[in-house]
């Protein structure tokens, strides 16, 4: 491709900053990129640079400008199947956007002004050759007509009719963003690449004849969206009161034409990390083109993950970490793929550093997080190494069985056992021309999620086998009073039903009690009249009413029905079963913020269990937080109690709390105005202050906690981790059970607590010594015993063999080199022996290279079928493998069958 542009303007800084210099010039306000993750839990990723303008599209006030310009930063997976082999596609891009809204006295434009923007910029400031623009108009569809107005405008700035195309809905109609809210006609501008192909552009590739045809000649570069319809929740389009102006370019895209490249890889937005992927892999010249494909993908996944990580997020199994997860699987798999780059060392952390040298001078905020970003690519890309190989040789297995569909099953196994992403398993398959069964894949997803619910500790809400309600009276219900008492009188029972034999459920018109939410636990109490006594056995929540489960132990079912239906009951809240609760869900505010200050604001919660006994706080990191960690975690909670500062809560718009920097769950549904739970920091000591959307109770100020220790912290899952603490009487109880045991334990080594651990090690390290020397000894008599067999192994046409039964307590690092040190006594050919010790039966195959290289026999699938007849599983290398049984009554068996597989394999 060839270009002639009268400027000079071709860095992506360049540009960047040309750009917004432009539109300050004509009365903009010059906005910071929100951020990519944005705090609102309907939103996974920002996509557009219109999101954080889109409340002002709408509103009817005052809005703090009419126009701004911005640089944002989007990520969007709806091309990612794209990525790589096309020239304009990517997942992470930054967004030139400017926007107009409110009022049009105070400075707000619509499509004259938008249209006469964006013709100057391109032509007179990028000096774009005008021949080679061509612009897109919505064509009109139903009730929506034709914008015969852009139309009209783009010839008065002088763009001829035939560089003008209309095109429908799909191509020229805008939005919403998340269903709702502004949206209308857009207008694209359009480069034209020319009528000369790529070289690497397959030979039976369409290439193009018309903007908006499937084909890469015509480059969509900047789309001038014109809001004036608001879409409503049914899908209706009403009139906005102000319209208004989103536009958005491709920072990537016009790069691509600014530096005369044929594909946005190649400008100074990719090109660095592509070279960078390409030098650390040196591919043959037959693997060249899919490796610089692969290149490709890995450098716009890398961006994506860069900046994602940067400002806090991790790659999880969930929402936004779950996509992250993804790109970085998706990155690892293309590097490794034999087809292409073939690397066979960690690369995403050097990657991420060159991305952040880069993109650093603009975006501080990689630059301040380098460390974090690193460990955490590092983190994730060396724990999946660990199993992507034996995953990906398992999937080549089977694929090579030469079905066209790979079932469901297969594809979960590799999703539960060696993390491939479903998407992943996809993919590589797709490209063997085989398909996945999804269906079925999704179906064992569910069974295994309604395995997890069915064993699950707390099953809640159960709808299953539950008796009709009965209405007793009509009426407002279960209006909450526990924020401030434990009791209440004269409550009307509104309906009631039966539970089990015992139990009844209650609704009121008010209650104290709270409902388990939030991971706070449900209160206990007790419901009472005169003659009446009934405890509370649980509290939930059934879609806006609290339901309270109670059993009677004084008085009948009718008395307490017709005490309800005139207004006579009580419901009292147990206050040692309240109290010590409150002190726990406010110590877990204090802790989520001091985990955010200690580790990063990476973390997230991920889930919470408040009770009156203890807490236990889920949360996303990415390796086990030092001890240094944790005592500082410790001591920042401990500081907030001792100063004892005011908890305070306010019902405040959701916006508004989102502004503030509150906390929001990821997936809760909140509605427009939400509780924020506040307690403010210690400046002089680093403590920061907390802000949560919570909904449970709480002490009135810091100093009510107590005492506050941590008792454990470990990981949970991929990414995730769980830390339980202690608060009030429950943590001085743990103290003293701790200062017991350890002198306890002093008394036994006859020692004092302070001198306990250089005892401990010392009795350690003498330990050690004698379980070495006991080793070496197994390991010695091990080899002898294997040397004596190889003695007697019996010849066949295909080398030598045995199979034979040996008793050994040597641990499986012995039993693998003594194997070894076999297959070099045989000379050609294969043993299964096993070996009995220590309670355990452990099979262990071994083979000659040159039997593995010939085809002959894999010591791998030796072992499986042999254990398998024991009731075991494993595995391992071609040459040497092992495996566990499960039944040793299975034995013979066993040993007959690999008898017959060997005999068969090397002639009898």
């Amino acid at each position: 491709m060839t270009t002639s542009h009268a400027s000079t303007l071709r860095t992506a800084a360049d540009l960047r900053r040309a750009f917004v210099d432009f539109f300050v010039a004509r009365g903009h306000t010059a906005v910071p990129s929100s951020p990519l993750v944005p705090n609102d839990p309907t939103l996974l990723f920002t996509t557009a640079g219109m999101v954080q303008f889109k409340p002002y599209y709408t509103m009817t006030g005052e809005v703090p400008y009419t126009r701004a310009v911005s640089v944002q930063k989007c990520l969007r997976l709806t091309d990612l199947e794209n990525v790589g082999y096309t020239p304009r596609h990517d997942t992470f891009f930054e967004m030139l956007g400017n926007f107009s809204f409110g009022p049009k006295p105070r400075g707000a434009y619509f499509k004259e002004e938008a249209i006469a923007f964006a013709w100057e910029f391109v032509t007179g400031v990028l000096g774009m050759p005008r021949e080679r623009l061509h612009a897109s108009i919505f064509a009109g569809e139903g009730t929506l007509p034709r914008d015969d107005e852009a139309e009209a405008l783009w010839r008065k700035v002088g763009l001829p009719p035939g560089q003008i195309v209309a095109l429908g809905r799909a191509d020229n109609f805008w939005g919403p963003a998340g269903g709702q809210g502004a949206c209308g006609p857009s207008s694209e501008i359009y480069f034209d690449l020319g009528e000369a192909r790529p070289a690497d552009l397959p030979q039976d590739a369409f290439w193009g004849e018309r903007p908006g045809d499937p084909g890469d000649r015509f480059m969509e570069f900047w789309n001038l969206v014109f809001p004036q319809f608001d879409a409503q929740a049914g899908g209706a389009l009403e009139l906005l009161p102000r319209p208004g102006i989103d536009t958005g370019m491709g920072l990537e895209r016009l790069a691509m034409i600014m530096q005369n490249r044929t594909a946005i890889f190649e400008t100074d937005l990719f090109a660095p990390l592509v070279e960078q992927v390409m030098s650390l892999a040196h591919p043959r010249r037959e693997r060249q083109a899919v490796a610089l494909r692969d290149a490709r993908i890995i450098s716009d996944h890398v961006r994506g993950l860069t900046f994602a990580i940067a400002e806090g997020a991790l790659p999880g199994n969930e929402g936004a970490g779950y996509v992250l997860r993804r790109l970085l699987r998706r990155a690892v798999t293309r590097g490794r793929s034999r087809r292409g780059l073939a690397l066979h060392e960690p690369f995403l952390a050097a990657l991420a550093g060159r991305a952040i040298d880069m993109f650093g001078g603009y975006y501080h905020e990689l630059v301040t997080h380098r460390d974090q970003v690193l460990r955490v690519l590092e983190h994730e890309e060396v724990g999946f190494a660990q199993t992507f190989e034996a995953g990906l040789a398992r999937l080549e297995e089977l694929l090579a069985t030469g079905h066209k569909t790979l079932p469901g099953a297969d594809a979960f196994m590799l999703h539960d056992t060696y993390g491939f992403p479903i998407e992943l398993t996809e993919e590589i398959a797709r490209e063997r021309g085989v398909a996945v069964h999804r269906d079925d894949f999704e179906r064992a997803m569910t069974e295994q999620r309604e395995r997890a619910r069915a064993t699950s500790k707390f099953v809640k809400n159960e709808a299953a086998g539950r008796e009709p309600w009965t209405e007793v009276t009509s009426g407002p219900n279960s209006e909450f009073l526990g924020y401030q008492s434990l009791s209440a009188d004269g409550l009307t029972l509104r309906r009631w039903r039966p539970h089990g034999r015992d139990e009844l459920e209650l609704v009121f018109d008010r209650t104290p009690c709270y409902a388990e939410s939030g991971g706070q636990v449900a209160d206990r109490g007790r419901i009472s009249a005169i003659g009446i006594v009934a405890e509370l056995t649980h509290v939930y929540r059934e879609d806006d009413s609290i339901v309270h489960r109670a059993r009677l132990t004084n008085g009948d079912r009718a008395a307490l029905l017709s005490a309800g239906q005139r207004g006579g009951l009580k419901a009292g809240v147990d206050p040692a079963y309240r109290f010590p609760t409150m002190r726990h869900h406010t110590a877990t505010h204090l802790l989520h913020a001091a985990l955010r200050q200690e580790l990063g604001e990476h973390v997230r919660q991920a889930g919470s269990l408040v009770a009156p006994d203890r807490l236990r706080f889920d949360y996303t990191h990415f390796e086990a937080p030092s001890r240094e960690q944790l005592e500082a975690i410790e001591r920042l909670v401990q500081e907030w109690t001792l100063r004892n500062r005011e908890v305070g809560w306010e019902i405040v718009p959701l916006e508004k709390a989102k502004a503030m920097g509150a906390m929001a769950l990821f997936g809760e549904k909140y509605g427009a105005e939400v509780r924020m739970v506040s307690v403010a920091g210690v400046e002089d000591v680093n403590i920061p202050a907390s802000r949560e959307l919570c909904g449970g109770t709480h002490v009135r100020r810091t100093g009510d906690i107590g005492a506050f220790v941590v008792v454990s912290d470990a990981a949970i899952a991929s990414g995730v981790r769980r830390i339980e603490a202690l608060c009030g009487h429950e943590a001085m109880r743990w103290l003293k059970l701790q200062q017991a045991t350890l002198a306890r334990a002093a008394a036994v080594l006859q020692s004092s607590p302070a001198a306990l651990p250089e005892q401990v090690e010392k009795l350690k390290g003498e330990l050690d010594r004698l379980r070495k020397v006991e080793g070496e000894a197994q390991r010695g008599g091990l080899e002898s015993e294997m040397a004596r067999l190889a003695q007697g192994a019996t010849a066949a046409a295909g080398g030598r063999w045995l199979v034979a039964e040996v008793r050994s307590e040597a641990d499986a690092n012995a039993v693998r080199d003594a194997a070894d040190k076999l297959r070099g006594a045989l000379g050609r050919g294969a043993a299964l022996l096993a070996i009995q010790g220590d309670g355990k039966l452990t099979f262990v195959a071994a083979v000659t290279d040159d039997l593995v290289a010939a085809k002959a026999l894999r010591a791998d699938e030796l072992v499986r079928a042999v254990a398998k007849v024991a009731g075991g599983s494993g595995g391992g290398k071609p040459h040497l493998a092992l495996a566990g049984g499960k039944d040793p009554a299975k034995l013979a068996a066993a040993l007959d069958e690999a008898r017959r597989l060997i005999s068969q394999a090397l002639g009898s």
